[in-house]
């Protein structure tokens, strides 16, 4: 199996300060072929005309990487939206006017509730709104679904409800992604878990992407074996993107 990272947040993501070259250079080192930029954007927080600057200048630096390692590491131009259904307009800016192998949609923000009753519908909210992102049908991959789990000490999802998402992803010609943050961030194993990930095959999911959702050095290739030998295991097939498009390594 060919050994990818797509999911990874350089300098130009609010929370992280790693260098590209640093990421390049430590990619090879462990033998990593494809990896996917996936800085963060998130319109509450950052302008639409910094996020259009912070890309071209990103993209930039992201081909020179490319052409001083060619046929050693690829690196993937792509993007993590927070919430991207609330900003169609926006999101429609930004992808007509930046160049992006694929885009990320991701929900970070759902109320973050303690009581048992309340944490029930804190998940099923969590997934309401990973539906509607969904349907909003502007991006390639779902980040860290499960992610919910992060912030509660009991897994409420409801099947049907999980179901019901796995079924759109299909139908929208999206994918998920095995996101192995889940290990450091939760002391969980995978986003989504292997049951879950089980599911999407059984329902019909046949690609993932593989990403260790890293902010930090330490954790570019955390626990890359772990998600590759669960899609071995399940016959999922990790993809890269170029230009929106999937790629069967």
């Amino acid at each position: 199996m060919i050994k990818t990272n797509m999911h990874i947040h350089s300098k130009y993501s609010w929370d992280s300060d790693m260098e590209l070259q640093t990421i390049a250079e430590i990619l090879m080192e462990n033998k990593v072929e494809y990896a996917a930029i996936t800085d963060h954007v998130e319109f509450d927080r950052e302008d639409l005309n910094y996020v259009l600057s912070k890309f071209l200048i990103r993209n930039l630096e992201i081909d020179r990487i490319n052409e001083k390692y060619q046929g050693k590491l690829r690196l993937l131009k792509a993007v993590e939206i927070s919430e991207p259904h609330w900003y169609k307009e926006q999101v429609q800016w930004l992808t007509d006017k930046r160049e992006f192998d694929f885009v990320m949609g991701s929900i970070h923000c759902y109320p973050k509730i303690v009581q048992e009753e309340s944490e029930k519908y804190g998940t099923y909210l969590y997934y309401r709104e990973i539906l509607k992102m969904i349907e909003h049908n502007q991006i390639d991959v779902i980040g860290h679904l499960d992610y919910i789990n992060r912030h509660y000490k009991k897994d409420y999802t409801d099947p049907s409800q999980l179901d019901e998402v796995i079924l759109a992803i299909k139908e929208h010609d999206q994918i998920i992604e095995i996101n192995t943050s889940a290990k450091r961030r939760a002391q969980l194993g995978l986003f989504p878990s292997d049951d879950k990930i089980k599911r999407y095959k059984l329902l019909g999911g046949n690609y993932i992407t593989i990403g260790t959702d890293a902010h930090r050095q330490n954790e570019l290739v955390d626990n890359l074996e772990q998600a590759e030998d669960i899609s071995r295991k399940i016959d999922l097939k990790p993809v890269i993107f170029e230009k929106r498009k999937r790629k069967v390594l």
